[in-house]
């Protein structure tokens, strides 16, 4: 179709449009013949007709049309309590869309609490039979109370620019105060025992609800639920509850202590139900103990002659003090070994730094082990892997085996960012100094259509 053609037809098609608004205009003021409006059976409705919400909630309602003939064109308005509902969203519906393409107009009026929505045909087409949706309107509860869905001045137009007649029903809303259960804290005491210690855990919940509740409360090790309470709350009432945790047959380590409350009947925040206490409970061995918790590169991926950091994380689980000797390896080749003392149930972070000249490309596994100390029985945990790091070309930062643009790209784009920003990327500082900087981009550059052979 020609642009001459296209043009024409938006002219018709806005014609038509301000025909449909003349005619609703000249029906509103008395001047249209009524005697043209013929008899129907047509219903438009706030669909549900009843709707229950609670305050902070999102609803929406269909503007619904049944047992319509010929319909080519449409106009309603809506009206609400402003103080109780907010219009969030206005959408056309498919009924009319099933005819063609269609011309849809709304405006919402907040401080009113009413809205128009207007929706024609375009083109000389048929109009469309049936039931189906118009509009459908999302609102947000902001207030408790009940208003009327006043549906009114709702006008339907034929494709001969004829009214139709039809029988028009209002909805009705009622508004609610909110069913809310909250976790407000957890505590715990003491964080460091012995297997076959008590943990004393206190969970406070509160009801910042409108409505008395009752519901149970859960408080979980890890994933081990270890005792549920059942609670009845009145509304803005709190209340602490006391758990105890036997840790007899519990293993050494660091335990994650966590609480939920079921969801009572109609509460839409649920993300306040659950919580975890900020610290950890720690289960010490009854002698000796030195372990690996965690060893990792900070880059995954590095560029030959160029560095990374290595960083292992180390903890004395036994009752004594104790001196150990953590090693890092690159696959069988030593980067450090540096002595570390901790006293009980303490850790460190140790870092080392691996300069890959003299490393040959490819894929390295990174692992740390932790010298057993005197009398210590448990060494399994003394060694861990920290998985794999690529060693390739300076600026293929993605690790496809070549430096292209979007290499480059990923660098240039987080050019000025230093360690600790959100957008740092560790693999785009090539020269490791924390910042990525021009000489980033100036290396991978240098190499920019290179491939590993």
């Amino acid at each position: 179709m020609g642009r001459k053609n296209l043009n024409a037809l938006l002219i018709l098609s806005i014609l038509l449009f301000i025909g449909l608004l003349h005619l609703l205009t000249q029906m509103q003021v008395g001047n249209f013949n009524l005697q043209e409006v013929r008899a129907s059976t047509t219903t438009v409705s706030v669909v549900p007709s009843s709707v229950t919400a609670y305050v902070g909630q999102n609803f929406s309602i269909d503007i619904a049309i049944s047992d319509v003939l010929d319909l080519y064109g449409w106009e309603f308005r809506l009206s609400w309590n402003a103080s109780l509902l907010d219009a969030v969203n206005v959408t056309e519906g498919p009924f009319l869309k099933n005819g063609g393409s269609t011309f849809w107009y709304y405006k919402v009026n907040e401080t009113d609490g009413r809205l128009v929505a207007d929706c024609t045909l375009l083109g000389d087409v048929q109009g469309v039979s049936g039931s189906g949706v118009l509009a459908t309107i999302t609102f947000n509860v902001l207030g408790v109370g009940n208003c009327s869905l006043d549906l009114y001045e709702v006008t339907l137009i034929d494709s001969s620019e004829q009214l139709i007649a039809c029988q028009v029903i209002d909805g009705y809303g009622s508004f609610r105060a909110p069913h809310d259960i909250a976790l407000v804290d957890i505590s715990f005491s003491p964080n460091v025992v012995l297997p076959g210690d008590i943990v004393d855990i206190n969970v406070t919940v509160e009801n910042q609800g409108a409505y008395n509740e009752s519901f149970n409360v859960s408080v979980y090790v890890n994933s081990t639920k270890i005792g549920e309470k059942s609670v009845s709350l009145s509304e803005n009432f709190a209340v602490t509850l006391q758990f105890e945790w036997n840790t007899t047959n519990f293993e050494k380590g660091d335990y994650e202590i966590s609480a939920s409350a079921d969801p009572v009947e109609d509460e839409i925040e649920t993300a306040d139900n659950s919580m975890t206490a900020n610290d950890t409970v720690t289960i010490l061995y009854p002698g000796h103990d030195i372990s690996i918790l965690d060893v990792a590169s900070i880059k995954s991926v590095v560029g030959q002659g160029y560095s990374t950091y290595i960083t292992v994380s180390v903890k004395n689980y036994g009752i004594y003090s104790e001196t150990s000797n953590v090693t890092v390896y690159v696959n069988a080749s030593i980067i450090g070994t540096e002595e570390v003392t901790l006293s009980s149930a303490t850790s460190a972070t140790l870092t080392f730094i691996w300069d890959t000249t003299g490393f040959d490309k490819g894929n390295y596994t990174i692992s740390a082990y932790a010298q057993p100390v005197p009398n210590e029985v448990e060494v399994a945990d003394n060694e861990k892997s920290g998985g794999t790091v690529y060693v390739g070309l300076p600026g293929d930062i993605n690790a496809d085996g070549g430096v292209y643009i979007d290499d480059i790209a990923a660098i240039a784009q987080i050019f000025g960012t230093e360690f600790g920003s959100p957008s740092y990327k560790p693999e785009c500082d090539i020269t490791n100094d924390g910042q990525i900087l021009i000489d980033d981009i100036s290396i991978a550059a240098r190499n920019f259509g290179k491939t590993d052979p």
